[in-house]
């Protein structure tokens, strides 16, 4: 999570937090971390009482899973 009175600068902490996640729990180069994060990554914006303004980076689990949502429907 990000937290700053800039929402950009919140934005850009947020993300870089879930690229080093992504290193260090997925075992992900910092390349593919990145790749990964700017396609399956959604940003949450929030406003903390105070002004400060708060970003949360999220990524589905299922991504992670080896399950694919290709082929799951019904077939005739």
């Amino acid at each position: 999570m990000g937290t700053d009175e800039d929402l950009t600068k919140a934005t850009k902490v947020a993300l870089r937090e879930m690229i080093d996640f992504l290193m260090k729990e997925k075992n992900l180069s910092h390349d593919d971390a990145y790749m990964l994060a700017s396609v399956a990554a959604d940003m949450e914006i929030t406003q903390l009482v105070d002004g400060t303004k708060g970003v949360h980076s999220m990524i589905p689990k299922k991504i992670f899973t080896g399950k694919s949502a290709v082929g799951m429907g019904k077939s005739k």
